[in-house]
């Protein structure tokens, strides 16, 4: 867990989605009954700056991965990151639109696809996080090959109290992170043993 944290505190964009995809996706009770963001923290040895990771996935009832948000913060630093990881298959340009409810949307370029997905990094401030505090809905719109959008719609509720409060500790994490993974799995052997079934009855 320690050398996963280390690649995301501190590697490229898409090393950090390796590290907060577990903390986005430990169930929504870890911080806020009805939200499913999460923050966790973590010092960086080389400058003793904390950085903090806030994110969210949404994935599906069976656990496939859609699309995973994620706030960067560095201590003392004003300027932020949004990061956004999106499924591979994607059209790389013009990059994707991030939208916080009816507002202006804004554009994100890729910065790297790896064999699981695909990364863009936006620069951030203050401004923007309060815009996230104050909405209610974020859309994340890759484009398919056929150039259409594919919207991701992720909630924003509760996001303020995960934002404001206490990062969670890092075992918990771990351990809820394998709860989750125990729940997927058997809703995925829940859906393979419905596709059997169905197939059985047709025959």
């Amino acid at each position: 867990m320690k050398s996963v944290l280390k690649r995301g505190l501190f590697g490229c964009a898409a090393a950090a989605f390796v590290a907060v995809s577990s903390f986005a996706a430990a169930p929504a009770s870890a911080q806020e009954d009805k939200s499913p963001w999460t923050k966790a923290c973590n010092t960086n040895p080389e400058t003793q700056k904390e950085i903090c990771f806030i994110s969210i996935e949404l994935r599906t009832n069976t656990g496939q991965f859609l699309s995973n948000i994620a706030i960067q913060e560095t201590e003392g630093e004003a300027r932020k990151k949004l990061l956004v990881a999106v499924p591979t298959g994607v059209l790389i340009q013009p990059g994707l639109r991030i939208q916080i409810d009816d507002s202006k949307p804004v554009q994100a370029k890729y910065s790297i696809c790896a064999p699981n997905a695909c990364y863009a990094e936006l620069a951030i401030d203050d401004t923007f996080v309060n815009a996230m505090k104050q909405g209610g809905e974020m859309r994340v719109a890759p484009y398919n090959q056929q150039a259409k959008e594919i919207v991701f719609k992720m909630t924003l509720i509760g996001f303020t109290k995960v934002y404001d409060g206490e990062p969670m500790n890092l075992a918990e994490l771990q351990a809820r992170q394998e709860e989750l993974q125990s729940e997927l799995q058997k809703r995925a052997d829940e859906a393979r043993q419905k596709l059997i079934d169905a197939q059985k009855e047709s025959q």
